[in-house]
């Protein structure tokens, strides 16, 4: 089992830093997550039953690119992974099946403001912008870590060791603001310029590092993971130390008009989070780290 980091809060004009024994976790701010947290809003107790029309159809819509493991993948004729997981045991809470609808990431959003799904679920950030266009409920945390070859030629532990050598991450990725971020640190402190390369996929980011043209794909924690300790790659990839930054939470979004759907929604997760059934699915799935209280609650231990 993955050693938990303990980690502590350092203020900052910038941000709020949460400092880790193996590097740092730098919390980007969120959306809806900062105006109702679980001290300002309602933290359910008992679940709130559906909308009469979805309780009467039997099923609610989820939309997702059922494309991300371990968030969401097809395997064979079924899907598979955290994402997933989360969802049907919010049906069976709410006591209706759970139908799947695949979109691309940046069709999620209009597919449920248009109610062509109910709710939507992925890798979606809870960001000010975001925040504006639909509600969150929030589940777990997402975050960034690098993947290297595997033997880790370039001996990469954080990111505070890419000065110097060339970098990949996805175009129109918030990791490209933390490789910035770093290319200033090391200019800063008289080391040499890391080269940033964006690509268009993930898949062209991970072959650069497999040939050995970039050191490291700066990615989303949960997948870079996935790949390093997944039998079909683990021989090729590994983790560039245990350091994760731009912590966020990641919620399930609905329509801003559909407030007795989110609460809904919401009354399951608060259920589920208060009887360990989030941090039991989150370990099956190696994520029990990104649970969503678990920054906040080493802060505490280390003000």
């Amino acid at each position: 089992m993955r050693r938990r980091i303990q980690r502590f809060i350092a203020l900052c004009t910038a941000a709020i830093t949460v400092v880790a024994l193996s590097g740092c976790v730098v919390l980007r701010e969120g959306g809806q997550s900062q105006r109702e947290s679980d001290a300002s809003r309602q933290v359910h107790q008992e679940i709130v039953p559906l909308p009469e029309e979805i309780k009467k159809r039997g099923h609610l819509v989820f939309g997702s690119q059922l494309a991300s493991p371990p968030l969401n993948f097809s395997d064979g004729d079924t899907y598979k992974g955290i994402n997933i997981d989360i969802a049907e045991e919010i049906g069976r809470r709410l006591d209706v099946e759970i139908k799947w609808k695949q979109y691309p990431f940046a069709g999620l959003i209009p597919a449920v403001q248009s109610r062509q799904v109910d709710a939507g679920i992925d890798l979606i950030g809870d960001t000010e912008e975001r925040a504006r266009a639909v509600d969150f409920s929030n589940y777990m945390n997402q975050a960034t870590s690098p993947l290297v070859k595997r033997g880790n030629p370039h001996k990469i532990k954080s990111a505070a060791d890419l000065c110097g050598l060339s970098v990949a991450i996805v175009r129109g990725g918030v990791q490209l603001e933390l490789a910035q971020e770093e290319n200033e640190k090391c200019l800063e402190n008289g080391k040499p310029a890391i080269d940033i390369k964006q690509f268009a996929a993930p898949s062209d980011a991970r072959l650069s590092v497999q040939a050995g043209r970039t050191a490291a794909f700066l990615g989303n924690t949960p997948v870079m993971r996935y790949i390093a300790e997944s039998e079909a790659t683990r021989d090729t990839f590994e983790m560039g130390g245990e350091a994760t930054y731009q912590l966020q939470p990641i919620g399930i979004i609905t329509a801003k008009d559909r407030t007795d759907l989110k609460e809904s929604i919401q009354s399951a997760l608060d259920v589920m989070q208060a009887d360990g059934t989030i941090d039991q699915l989150l370990e099956k799935w190696d994520l029990k780290d990104l649970s969503l209280g678990s920054d906040t609650d080493d802060a505490k231990e280390k003000p």
